[in-house]
């Protein structure tokens, strides 16, 4: 990353919110928001690096030019990515270094399209599908049409799972028109509030999903912002930008 000596007061009140400043150094981890920056007088293919929502710096400007345009196609026009932040602080003086970790760029693109009329989550962190060897025949298709490891559309709709005592409503993910797997009780909590809202709308949830494996083992895992990461005014921009 660069420009972190530019915004040393933002990397400071970033430290204040989260750690103890130290003259030995000290490093905390958060999710870093990757948006690209065409209106930057210096450089179109910018993309600024906001951690806590504080502009901390820019990506290097060879992977800039790289990403920029594959982060703007992206459903809400950013990404979300794991994060290391380290800063030393002593008389005044600021020393910070931000890094980021990134998938490749070709995996950032889905082969198969979103649908209409639907709310599209901005990527976010990795959320773990579970029984998927309960839908292994249509894994094993979407492996063999779009490969072992790729990013693909998924779709998310609530529904009831029967238990041997009980039953209880969890989210469902679906790829292609049919079901991959489901969500754990937890990260069933962590979504079911905007597919909820989505479907008492009419709407369809859609978000990005990493499909790999084989004909033995298939793994699914979603990129999406949860419900209680996202503020009102997000909320809002999601919801409105489903229905234009």
């Amino acid at each position: 990353m660069a420009g972190e000596w530019y915004r040393a007061e933002n990397l400071r009140a970033l430290f204040a919110r989260h750690a103890t400043l130290s003259e030995e150094g000290t490093e905390i981890r958060l999710p870093a928001v990757l948006v690209p920056d065409a209106g930057n007088p210096h450089d179109d293919k910018a993309v600024a690096v906001f951690v806590d929502g504080l502009h901390v710096g820019y990506m290097e400007g060879p992977d800039a030019r790289t990403y920029h345009q594959h982060i703007a196609d992206l459903p809400g026009g950013e990404l979300v990515v794991t994060s290391r932040q380290w800063l030393r602080a002593a008389r005044g003086d600021t020393w910070a270094r931000v890094t980021i970790s990134l998938p490749a760029p070709e995996q950032l693109q889905c082969p198969n399209p979103f649908g209409p009329d639907c709310v599209s989550l901005p990527p976010g962190s990795t959320i773990q599908v579970t029984k998927e060897e309960q839908h292994m025949d249509h894994l094993v298709d979407l492996l063999d049409r779009y490969g072992s490891e790729t990013v693909v559309a998924a779709s998310l709709r609530s529904t009831i799972e029967q238990r041997p005592r009980s039953s209880v409503e969890v989210v469902a993910v679906d790829i292609d028109g049919q079901q991959v797997g489901v969500l754990s009780p937890t990260q069933t909590a962590n979504l079911m509030p905007l597919v909820s809202r989505a479907e008492a709308e009419g709407k369809q949830v859609f978000c990005r999903a990493s499909l790999r494996g084989n004909s033995l083992k298939a793994d699914v895992a979603l990129h999406a912002r949860k419900a209680q990461d996202l503020d009102e005014t997000e909320l809002r921009e999601l919801f409105a930008s489903s229905s234009s």
